[in-house]
Parts: structure tokens; C-alpha cells; sequence
């Protein structure tokens, strides 16, 4: 899988991540597409992978206080369960360690709460609803 990163939107990375993010948050999970962007979009920087040049899994980051806040992870349904996301979730830890980040972190969907404990994340808040969906606060230190 080739991985390709754009800082804020108006470019073609931040364009595939949005097909990507609409075909799961909003067809899929049925959020309200109102919600699903929001004010951060170009002060993000945008993860997309891509098999034979299709977009087909997405993550977005943000520098916080606290590390880097990992947002918006998703694949697409047909290529879920290949370690794709995994892929991405190494790029971002190995960005965020080249500038000397302490940690990443993320309010996890709770159906997905296993692939982010089987990646090095640990649960560390209350149970939070966004979107109608159940989410944890997970983080991971880089080391």
C-alpha cells in the first residue's frame, strides 16, 4: 500500500480522504454529514492509503497540548480486516516520533476499541457519545 500525506484541504489527498470518510461516516454509519467536518479540515494533516492508486483507508491528525490526536480513521468496507489501518497508524507513530511527540491519541468508536488495544493503545477516559456513537479516549507513547 502506498501512503500519501497533504497538509489542510484543497489538494487531491485531502479529496480522496473525503470520499473515503463520506462512503464510511455518512453512508455507513449514517452521521449527519453536517458533523462529520468540521473546523479543524485545514489545519489537519491528511493520511490516505492507496491500493492500485484507489483510496481505500484514511486517518487525519492535529498537534494538541497533549500529542498528536489522531481523527477520522476509517477504510472502506471492502478492504477492512488487512491490516491497512495498522499501516497507517505506523506512519503517524513514526512521524510523530521523528518530531519528538510523547503521544498519540484518540477517541476511539467502541466497536473498534480491540484493533486500537492490539496496537499499543491503552483506555484512559469515561465512555463519551459523539455522533450518536460510543467512544473511549485512548493513547499510546511513542517511544
Amino acid at each position: 500500500m502506498e501512503i500519501k500525506t497533504a497538509f489542510g484541504n484543497g489538494n487531491a489527498v485531502y479529496d480522496d480522504s473525503m470520499k473515503i470518510r463520506t462512503a464510511v461516516f455518512i453512508h455507513e454509519q449514517k452521521i449527519d454529514a453536517s458533523i462529520e467536518q468540521d473546523e479543524n479540515e485545514n489545519r489537519c494533516l491528511y493520511y490516505v492509503g492507496y491500493i492500485e492508486n484507489k483510496p481505500v483507508t484514511t486517518a487525519r491528525v492535529i498537534a494538541t497540548k497533549e500529542g498528536t490526536l489522531v481523527q477520522r480513521v476509517c477504510t472502506l468496507k471492502e478492504y477492512r480486516q488487512q491490516g491497512l489501518s495498522s499501516q497507517i497508524f505506523s506512519a503517524i507513530e513514526k512521524d510523530a516520533k521523528s518530531n519528538k511527540v510523547a503521544q498519540v491519541w484518540l477517541f476511539a468508536q467502541d466497536h473498534a476499541q480491540k484493533f486500537y488495544l492490539e496496537n499499543g493503545f491503552k483506555v484512559v477516559g469515561d465512555q463519551v457519545m459523539e455522533a450518536g456513537i460510543a467512544h473511549h479516549k485512548m493513547i499510546k507513547k511513542i517511544k
